[in-house]
């Protein structure tokens, strides 16, 4: 007969070894019904903002004063009396950029990853303000990281806890640098026919004329542009694989450069955290619920391959675009608040946002991809051949979803302790970068993770050790 320890230890090795999301509780699914009630009046008003026509600048003043501005009148209006109009409208902002993360994640497969809690403790203790990010890739270019609500920033809000945040990635300049451009002969079959679509649309090539009539005043003028912009970026693509290095010095150089023409940093993306109300099930919000609702944004902009993640913050900080505000216009001289909306969380966010991202890149992590309903997913895992397809299709129609776990096959041990107290102190965990490979060419990251120092072995051992998931 188990006791009540053993029988604990038995249901947590279970947790572990099956993991389980719910889907409805994830801000992707949850939004929706908490959006429930003000979805019509959102998509009205995007609507007619979104059709506003491209004829001149009187006709478009014109449409928005007869179209899109009873829109906005009537969707402030129904804003609690005496709220702010600017308030009001950082509100219907910050659900246009909602509504544009979830686009963009949907588009890229709807990518989530869970980071089981002893894993997510470990990286809290590992420093990243040097880490050079040389070595980071996202996996996708728009992702989810689920985390367990209140886990991170528990008492950020008296109303609101954190349970996720997306990470928008804008420009990774390694992935378009080892794009091979496209054979002439393909590019110019495929203009042609673009070309030819533009000829049937009445107005069309006027309409690009007005902006370039030089490029557009034919089809062999307009081919002739891209074919010399495609003969650039092939001498570009192989001058990259001779020396990367070189390549991407040059590129850096040159983007702070008024009138070079090049804007291109080696890596920016864009990070929104995701809250839901404390002790509450999801359920539809008022706009005086989402008047209350916290924003937590970070962006992170880093021009060299040779900067460390404090280079990235230094150079944002000078950027002059906001984050605690959706109106761009409104950018501050030389202030944390063009880095992250609320600069007292500044270490935090960025410490766990860039380890979760180090870990992603890490060669030896704990990754395994399962359905969210453990049940579902070891069903789907005992069929063969086209009866694991046809079980997969059935589960996507059923709601079940892929999840990226990671960690969930990695043990710590307790830190042990000698008469009640704690013995040892814990020695914080970094990332760097490790050569290898012929002549040390190639590199990768290594985590050096937080470990137990000061302590008689017999006494404690915290070291984790992690397990493969092949």
């Amino acid at each position: 007969m188990q006791t009540g320890s053993e029988l604990n230890l038995f249901l947590l090795g279970a947790i572990l070894k099956n993991p389980a999301v719910r889907l409805s509780q994830l801000h992707a699914w949850r939004h929706e019904t908490e959006l429930r009630g003000l979805q019509p009046r959102l998509d009205a008003y995007w609507a007619v903002d979104s059709n506003r026509p491209d004829g001149t600048d009187a006709e478009r003043e014109n449409y928005y004063r007869q179209v899109v501005v009873p829109h906005e009148d009537a969707f402030l209006a129904d804003f609690p009396q005496g709220v702010p109009e600017r308030t009001a409208w950082e509100v219907i902002l910050r659900e246009e950029n909602w509504r544009s993360v979830l686009r963009n994640w949907r588009h890229d497969g709807q990518q989530i990853f869970e980071f089981a809690p002893d894993l997510l403790a470990m990286l809290a203790d590992t420093d990243v303000d040097e880490l050079p990010i040389q070595n980071l890739r996202m996996p996708y270019d728009t992702f989810y990281v689920a985390l367990a609500p209140g886990h991170f920033l528990p008492d950020y809000n008296r109303d609101w806890v954190i349970d996720g945040f997306y990470v928008t990635a804008e420009i990774c300049l390694v992935d378009s640098l080892r794009m091979k451009p496209r054979p002439p002969n393909e590019l110019i079959a495929e203009q042609r026919k673009q070309w030819a679509d533009l000829e049937r649309i009445p107005g069309a090539l006027e309409s690009l004329r007005k902006d370039d009539s030089e490029s557009f005043a034919s089809f062999d003028s307009y081919i002739a542009k891209l074919l010399a912009e495609n003969r650039a970026a092939q001498q570009l693509y192989d001058r990259y694989l001779l020396d990367p290095d070189a390549v991407m010095d040059e590129i850096a150089e040159k983007v702070d450069i008024r009138g070079s023409g090049e804007w291109c940093s080696y890596l920016m993306f864009t990070v929104d955290f995701t809250f839901r109300r404390r002790n509450h099930t999801p359920a539809s919000l008022s706009l005086t619920d989402l008047l209350g609702q916290p924003t937590l944004r970070a962006h992170y902009d880093f021009v060299s391959h040779r900067n460390t993640v404090g280079d990235g913050i230094e150079r944002g900080r000078r950027s002059a675009i906001p984050m605690d505000t959706f109106r761009e216009e409104d950018g501050h001289s030389d202030d944390l608040r063009n880095v992250i909306s609320d600069p007292t969380v500044l270490k935090e966010v960025t410490r766990l946002v860039f380890n979760l991202v180090c870990y992603l890149n890490y060669p030896e992590r704990a990754q395994e991809k399962r359905l969210n309903d453990p049940r579902v997913h070891e069903k789907v895992g005992r069929a063969k051949g086209k009866a694991r397809k046809m079980a997969e299709a059935r589960a996507r129609q059923d709601g079940c979803r892929w999840i990226n776990f990671c960690g969930y096959r990695t043990s710590f041990e307790k830190r042990k302790t000698l008469g009640g107290t704690a013995v040892g102190h814990w020695r914080r965990g970094h990332w760097r970068n490790q050569r290898f490979g012929k002549a040390l060419a190639e590199s990768r990251l290594l985590w050096i993770r937080p470990t137990m120092v000061g302590a008689d072995k017999n006494i404690i051992d915290s070291r984790p050790t992690l397990y493969g998931t092949s």
